[in-house]
């Protein structure tokens, strides 16, 4: 009876635990053929791939969701591992399986069956590779002749301290890509991580340069927008053309570089991450030429260290012209509120002046209305004046409105400021 433990674990114990424990790779004596596929998958081919690993007959491991293990015979093993974004399934003969290995000999029962369920697994194979290992070179040279290698092509070097590959590294009629491994003095455990790494070498390289294609593509766009972001430049510096359309142009141009980044970044970041673990792979192969012969260090470094350049100076193209497009739009942007700017300064020195002339008016007007008014009050003193000359006599009417016409006006001049300033006063109360 298991004993539970008495402590509380945490929910992703378990799962990191067994992270530790994958990527490993399927155990087998020699002389051995392994086969091994990695394909792309879909994630509507998940619940498809999934169903074709459960039937993996002698299902042995289980204690991983992304990694699984069958039997079709003690021969005959075959493996199943999900990863990041790919999965491989790896056939392993030994034993009568392997006996007399080739490239043309028939499979047995077992071992026939084993690769078609192998083939049958759902996904886009991105790289498929039959490996045949063996104890020495001369085991190694009747299938090393028989793999019919490109000698222009042709890889072959020392590795992991002992061991020899032969390889063209090219896609055979058959499909598969060829690969014989003598392990002279290694030991069967280092032999088993030799084959583990150069394959993962292989894959982790494949899957590197997906981002290849994707990065020719974009280039040939980005060099449209650099073009069109020179002639924008220019248009801004002649000030030819209308600042509303070289926004909408500039706008354009940062919409389409958003696009690109949108549909490369996944990719090219993921280049950057394989081409990582490739290089370690290689790093702990620890290559050794051997004269005459083009060596894994040198195959690689002649093709792929290039593709993988391509693909970072896309992401810093890509970052430096979104850089361009910003730096374009914010001195744009600048010429635009400045020109704003110069417009309000005028608007406001306009309203300025109109206010001026408002307030000069309104002094003539308040100049005007101080006479009409003393004129109006002048004419209703006039009355009770002329009356008292008529009744009492020796008063002159026209002398005592002229003395008063000054003093009226005085008053009436008076009355109106005291009557602005209390009406500016109470304005500007809050």
């Amino acid at each position: 009876m298991t004993q539970a433990p008495g402590f509380t674990e945490h929910p992703q114990r378990r799962e990191v635990v067994g992270e530790m424990h994958l990527r490993r790779f399927p155990e087998f004596v020699l002389p051995a053929q392994l086969v091994q596929l990695v394909r792309i998958v879909d994630r509507r081919e998940n619940s498809e791939e999934q169903l074709a690993v459960a039937a993996l007959p002698g299902l042995c491991d289980t204690t991983s969701e992304r990694h699984r293990e069958g039997r079709w015979s003690p021969d005959v093993g075959a493996s199943w591992e999900r990863h990041s974004e790919a999965s491989t399934v790896t056939v392993t003969m030994v034993g009568t399986a392997a006996r007399g290995v080739g490239w043309d000999r028939p499979p047995t029962s077992d071992a026939a069956a084993a690769l078609r369920w192998a083939e049958t697994v759902p996904g886009s194979v991105i790289r498929a590779t039959r490996l045949i290992v063996v104890a020495s070179d001369e085991d190694a040279r009747s299938p090393v002749d028989a793999a019919r290698f490109r000698q222009s092509h042709l890889v072959s070097c020392h590795v992991a301290g002992g061991a020899r590959i032969w390889s063209d590294f090219q896609i055979h009629e058959d499909g598969y890509g060829r690969i014989v491994i003598a392990a002279n003095t290694l030991p069967t455990t280092e032999v088993i991580s030799c084959v583990q790494r150069l394959q993962e070498l292989g894959n982790y390289r494949n899957l590197a340069l997906i981002g290849l294609a994707a990065a020719r593509a974009a280039w040939t766009a980005l060099d449209e927008i650099e073009m069109a972001l020179s002639e924008t430049g220019r248009a801004l510096r002649n000030g030819k053309h209308r600042d509303d359309d070289l926004l909408a142009a500039l706008t354009a141009h940062s919409e389409r570089l958003l696009s690109i980044a949108a549909e490369t970044d996944f990719r090219m970041s993921a280049t950057a991450a394989y081409a990582e673990i490739a290089a370690e792979r290689l790093q702990e192969l620890q290559p050794q030429p051997i004269k005459g012969f083009q060596s894994l260090t040198d195959f690689t470094s002649r093709r792929f260290n290039p593709a993988v350049r391509t693909c970072t100076s896309l992401s810093r193209r890509l970052a430096l012209l979104n850089g361009r497009a910003s730096q374009f739009t914010s001195l744009l942007r600048t010429r635009i509120d400045t020109h704003i700017e110069n417009q309000n300064a005028r608007l406001l020195a306009s309203m300025e002046r109109s206010t001026r002339m408002q307030l000069r008016l309104q002094h003539v007007v308040e100049g005007l209305s101080a006479v009409a008014i003393s004129y109006y009050l002048l004419g209703l003193i006039a009355y009770p004046i002329k009356a008292a000359e008529h009744v009492l006599g020796g008063i002159s009417s026209t002398s005592v409105l002229g003395l008063a016409a000054p003093l009226i006006v005085l008053v009436v001049w008076a009355g109106l400021q005291i009557m602005r300033r209390r009406l500016f006063s109470e304005g500007d109360r809050p």
